[in-house]
């Protein structure tokens, strides 16, 4: 235990991955967060790491907890582990390829105020020299890119957010379920009353995936996710209209990528090939959404986007096919 604090741990940061030297990198960043003795740092992780390693790591923190499991697939069921190993009343569930501003944790936990249950920091591209990162950049994080101002907001996403632990422990086993790619949690949110807020001060930056290939798999996917996702609560009459009506899916999604995009657009020096990539994204990721409606999401897709997400970095070096 960090002999700097020596009270409770003031937040609890879940981190899923296969290997400790997988992520490496960004636990160097949560160590350098100005509140990092007040941090519980949860590693759900399938490889032990030795004895040596595990206490170099500590003493940088608060406390460090290893969640030993033989699986992190599927990817939303390892984060709930840790959520409900965390002891501290406030958690971040990060990912490995996305790096805080070393004010970001003080700044959410200082919006956290007593009737918000979530705060989403504001997002900047970390490699910002392709237009495929920008597609990707833009497709799920462009509702809360740096240069937008603060505000309470309906849709955020899952992960790389701090949330009121016990809003989280509320959901019991469906928390599983919740902390998906899809949109499990804005509609338990939504229903329950829960209060969003976007904190434009606190900065973390995002790695996304560089490679055509990649990001061609990673959209499918993703909408083959979603599409299961939303496939297991809806009967068999509204996933056949989804389906038949495939051809608005990526319309709809370029019209809720639009602010996203003009920000962007307006602040940024987009590469030529971005908005091509936005449309390409786009339409591959409707067409995983409509394989999920029609036949659910197949466990290798759960495999392989898992895969993606805690190896991205991999990916992007041309280390993993």
């Amino acid at each position: 235990m960090n002999e700097a604090s020596r009270t409770d741990p003031l937040l609890s940061v879940i981190l899923v991955a296969d290997k400790f030297k997988r992520v490496e990198a960004v636990l160097e960043s949560f160590a350098g967060q100005t509140v990092a003795n007040k941090i519980e740092l949860v590693v759900v992780m399938t490889t032990a790491a030795d004895t040596s390693v595990r206490a170099h790591i500590e003493k940088k923190f608060y406390s460090l907890k290893v969640i030993d499991v033989e699986s992190i697939v599927h990817l939303a069921a390892a984060r709930a582990k840790g959520v409900r190993a965390a002891t501290a009343p406030i958690v971040f569930i990060a990912e490995t390829h996305a790096f805080p501003d070393p004010d970001m944790a003080e700044k959410l936990i200082g919006a956290l105020t007593p009737e918000r249950s979530r705060v989403i920091p504001a997002f900047r591209n970390a490699n910002p020299h392709s237009g495929i990162s920008w597609a990707g950049f833009i497709s799920d994080y462009g509702g809360w890119v740096q240069t937008l101002p603060a505000r309470e907001i309906e849709r955020a996403p899952s992960y790389n957010a701090v949330f009121r632990r016990s809003v989280l422990l509320e959901f019991g086993d469906r928390l599983d379920n919740v902390l998906t790619f899809g949109d499990e949690l804005y509609l338990a949110f939504r229903t329950r009353g829960h209060v969003s807020y976007f904190e434009s001060a606190a900065g973390i930056q995002h790695v996304n995936i560089s490679r055509l290939g990649s990001f061609v798999r990673e959209r499918y996917l993703a909408g083959v996710l979603i599409g299961g996702y939303r496939s297991a609560r809806w009967g068999l009459m509204r996933r056949l209209a989804y389906a038949a009506g495939s051809p608005l899916i990526p319309i709809v999604m370029l019209f809720r990528m639009r602010d996203g995009v003009q920000e962007a657009w307006r602040t940024q020096s987009l590469p030529a090939g971005t908005i091509p990539a936005l449309v390409l994204g786009a339409i591959i990721k409707g067409v995983g959404e409509v394989r999920g409606y029609l036949f659910r999401a197949p466990e290798s897709a759960e495999e392989g986007m898992t895969g993606l997400e805690v190896r991205k970095l991999a990916f992007n070096a041309g280390e993993e096919s």
